[in-house]
């Protein structure tokens, strides 16, 4: 039986669980929801997410919302990514978290003034501070993938999942890595992933 994830394929938090899904060979139907495509303050979608936000998962019947714990939750079910060695699963869960919150902040901030926001709601010294924000956080991932080819030592895990998404905004977004070998040479191993190019490279772009 698939699993259904409710969420527009523009969303960075829903090509998390497509990108997944993909490398997982995990079959998901996708329903567009939030966005342009609204139906998130419906009664049937307030149901299986009370906060109104996407992604939300169903999995014969079993709802679960915050794009992490369904990206978790499907890497332990399908046993898939999966770390035993406590050290190094530390390390990956603290780096899903600075993709998913630090380093998402600024590139969600760029994001909604440069794409998502009507012409006449952009701020470009919003964006600008954004983008400035994310040239810090881009010398700090720089530096730390010098020491090994991707996030979490020599091979892909959950971690590269949520950084790789926001760095390929940030590439949609006309940020280059000309400055960041390190990143570039990560990134290009990401571009190289099928299940990278048709969930996330293929994806459309916000608001769409």
């Amino acid at each position: 039986m698939a699993i259904k994830i409710y969420g527009r394929l523009s969303s960075a938090n829903v090509q998390k669980i497509n990108w997944f899904c993909e490398y997982a060979n995990i079959n998901v139907i996708n329903l567009n929801y939030g966005g342009i495509h609204g139906k998130t303050q419906t009664t049937e979608f307030k149901d299986m997410n009370p906060n109104s936000r996407i992604p939300v998962m169903d999995d014969d019947n079993f709802i679960l919302y915050e794009s992490n714990a369904i990206l978790r939750y499907l890497s332990k079910k399908f046993d898939i990514l999966v770390e035993e060695k406590k050290e190094i699963s530390g390390k990956i869960d603290q780096w899903i978290d600075w993709g998913s919150f630090t380093f998402a902040a600024p590139c969600s901030l760029l994001t909604a003034h440069k794409l998502s926001l009507p012409q006449d709601q952009r701020d470009e010294l919003i964006a600008d501070k954004a983008k400035n924000d994310i040239f810090s956080l881009l010398n700090i991932l720089n530096f730390h993938l010098a020491k090994q080819d991707f996030i979490v030592d020599e091979k892909f895990s959950l971690a590269d999942i949520p950084l790789g998404i926001w760095c390929h905004r940030c590439v949609n977004l006309e940020i280059s890595f000309d400055n960041f070998p390190n990143i570039n040479n990560w990134y290009i191993k990401l571009k190289e992933m099928n299940s990278f190019q048709n969930t996330v490279v293929s994806a459309p772009l916000p608001p769409n």
